[in-house]
C-alpha cells in the first residue's frame, strides 16, 4: 500500500538516510505518538508545508517542504496489533480525544481506550480537524468531564470525509514499511494559500 509522510527536507533526508526513528514523534495526536502517513497526496502535502513553516520560523532556516513516500505491507512473519476507524463515529472521536489526555486525566477518569502506551502497533482512521485540540484543553483544564463531550462538535455529518491516516507506533510495525522515493511537492502551485506563511 502506498502511502505518503509530508515533512521538511531534513527530516525527510534523515528518514531516507536513517530510516524512521520514533524516538522522534509527538505524543498527543489523534492514535498516540507514532510515524503518521496518508492515503492522500494533497494532505500529505498541506502538512509538508505547514510543518516547513513552523520548522523554518523557529530555526530560522529556508527549507522546502517534502514528501516520503512509503510501501506499507503486512508481512506473515510478523504480528501487528491494529485497531480501524473506517468512518468518524463517537467511538473514532473518544479514542482520538483519550489519545490527546493527560496520563493524570486518564487515570482519574479510569480511561482505557487509547494508544499512549503503544497497545496497537498499527492505527486507521479518519484524520480529526482542529477542534479536536480545544475540546481536549477543556478536558485537561478539568473545564469539563469525558463523559461530558459533545462529539457533535467535531463529527461530520455533512457527507464530507476526510482522508484516511496510518500510524505505526512500535518498531516491529515499522519495520513493514519500505521507503520509495522522497523530493519537493509536485504541483507547489496548487498549495500556494498554505505556502505564503513560509
Amino acid at each position: 500500500m502506498k502511502l505518503y509522510h509530508g515533512t521538511n527536507c531534513s527530516s525527510a533526508m534523515n528518514i531516507v538516510n536513517n530510516g524512521i526513528d520514533l524516538k522522534y514523534s509527538k505524543p498527543y495526536l489523534d492514535f498516540g505518538a507514532g510515524f503518521y502517513t496518508t492515503t492522500s497526496y494533497d494532505h500529505a502535502a498541506r502538512l509538508a508545508i505547514r510543518v516547513t513553516n513552523k520548522y523554518n520560523s523557529r530555526y530560522k532556516k529556508n527549507e522546502l517542504p517534502y514528501i516520503v513516500e512509503v510501501d506499507f505491507k503486512f508481512s506473515k512473519d510478523i504480528e501487528l496489533s491494529t485497531t480501524t476507524y473506517p468512518h468518524n463515529s463517537k467511538k473514532w472521536g473518544e479514542f482520538v480525544l483519550n489519545n490527546r489526555l493527560t496520563p493524570e486525566i486518564l487515570m482519574k477518569y479510569s480511561i482505557t481506550e487509547h494508544n499512549q502506551d503503544a497497545r496497537y502497533d498499527v492505527c486507521v482512521g479518519e484524520i480529526a480537524d482542529g477542534s479536536i485540540t480545544n475540546i481536549a484543553y477543556e478536558v485537561n483544564s478539568g473545564r469539563i468531564m469525558p463523559d461530558e463531550v459533545d462529539y457533535k462538535k467535531f463529527l461530520r455529518d455533512n457527507g464530507e470525509v476526510y482522508s484516511q491516516q496510518y500510524s505505526f507506533h512500535t518498531s516491529k510495525a515499522v519495520s513493514c514499511i519500505k521507503v520509495l522515493s522522497c523530493g519537493t511537492i509536485k504541483n507547489i502551485n496548487k498549495y500556494s494559500k498554505v505556502m505564503r506563511g513560509r
